[in-house]
């Protein structure tokens, strides 16, 4: 009952970077308790496209919601440049009941007064927030809030990203308000963080990535990098493809099951040697190939986006999970998380695991598919979407509307 309606709807994925062109964002709208697992995507509202512009704003051709949706109304949340380099000027939280190892506390952020920006710290030692799931009840807190999303690089400056808590199985259960984000010179992080709207979490540190790093070491490491080819395996370039037609969405009659593969590393989708990728939305039961399809909770990252972890979403009814003796209503619900990589050459890349159920297999979305081409061999003249052949940075309406805040309660 914020935004001035019922039913708040927000964009069901990151904004795009001023390179990105015009793209196009699922919209989605919650309602229920903040316990619900639905909350953040109990209504599907239609896509909407969005453009950002030079100046720091974005633009957006809104379409009328879905008439299913009760009362619906677009949301919008401030989101100002500071005007200060948050790099100098942030609060330091050496807190070492936030570590993921730290149990027996239950401290809740929920009721810290939060404003400016944070760099995490660890007895003295640089550390940041995990990037996958964490057990309930570390952190020193009952629900451990993680990054739904890899850290950025200096040059991407700041960014948004999800904050996720789990529950029982689901590592996503829980979605706390987003929080910006900043990479440091110096190998440290600065987070934006602000009170979770879950009644008992805290923003967890990784111990796992805890760093002493002097100024001395950093110059040292700078010199060397000045002096020495550095190599790593990108994903990219160290895959394995998987041209299987099976998995296509069309797909019927099998009941391939992929918990019998032995994953190790990171998988191409091809189909019939065509590009294609994973579906972001959901698949019926009984296609590609399998009886319990798996496809992609949320967005597929652009290349600046770096590797970036999503859930993994199933569509069945009822699936029964021995080992817990309980029947679990996991409709669009995420059991496990994969790594995506955006390639040059317009496809992806997935690091994929083993499902802990059968019978279930990654589903290759048909209406995904183009041909594989080398980024060095396309050539042609520019499309823009649907053919809009004006500037849309140059040509909006503005919305002013203060009843749309997030902030702002119900006005029926």
């Amino acid at each position: 009952m914020l935004c001035g309606g019922y039913t708040p709807l927000f964009l069901g994925g990151s904004h795009p970077f001023p390179q990105d062109g015009i793209v196009t964002r699922e919209i989605y709208g919650s309602n229920g308790y903040v316990a619900d697992r639905r909350q953040c995507s109990s209504q599907r509202s239609n896509p909407i496209q969005v453009k950002a512009c030079p100046g720091n704003y974005y633009v957006y051709r809104l379409v009328k919601p879905a008439v299913s949706i009760p009362k619906p109304t677009y949301c919008a949340v401030a989101f100002n440049t500071p005007s200060y380099d948050p790099c100098n000027n942030y609060t330091s939280l050496d807190q070492p009941w936030r570590a993921t190892n730290s149990t027996g506390t239950y401290t809740c952020d929920k009721d810290f007064n939060w404003n400016g920006w944070y760099r995490l710290m660890y007895n003295g030692m640089n550390i940041r927030m995990p990037e996958s799931c964490v057990d309930e009840n570390k952190c020193g807190t009952i629900t451990p809030l993680w990054l739904n999303g890899s850290h950025p690089q200096i040059e991407d400056g700041i960014v948004t990203r999800l904050v996720c808590g789990r529950s029982g199985s689901d590592c996503c259960y829980y979605r706390s308000a987003p929080i910006r984000v900043r990479a440091c010179p110096g190998n440290y992080y600065v987070y934006e963080f602000v009170r979770p709207t879950l009644f008992c979490s805290a923003h967890c540190a990784d111990v796992s990535t805890i760093m002493l790093i002097s100024t001395t070491t950093m110059a040292a490491i700078s010199t060397k990098l000045n002096t020495t080819t550095v190599t790593f395996n990108d994903p990219c370039n160290n895959y394995t493809a998987l041209d299987q037609p099976w998995r296509g969405t069309n797909e019927t009659g099998l009941s391939i099951c992929d918990r019998d593969f032995n994953w190790n590393g990171w998988y191409r989708l091809l189909y019939n040697g065509m590009n294609i990728r994973m579906p972001e939305s959901c698949v019926n039961q009984y296609r590609c190939g399998t009886d319990i399809t798996l496809g992609l909770c949320g967005s597929h990252p652009q290349i600046g986006d770096g590797i970036v972890t999503r859930g993994v979403c199933i569509n069945s009814l009822w699936i029964y999970r021995y080992y817990y003796y309980y029947y679990y209503n996991g409709y669009r619900d995420s059991f496990m998380s994969i790594r995506v990589k955006a390639c040059p050459g317009n496809y992806y890349v997935y690091e994929f695991v083993r499902p802990n159920f059968c019978n279930a297999a990654y589903c290759a979305d048909v209406n995904t598919i183009t041909p594989s081409i080398a980024p060095t061999a396309i050539t042609g003249t520019a499309v823009t979407a649907d053919n809009i052949t004006f500037d849309p940075c140059n040509t909006s309406s503005v919305l002013d509307n203060d009843w749309r805040s997030i902030y702002n309660s119900y006005r029926g």
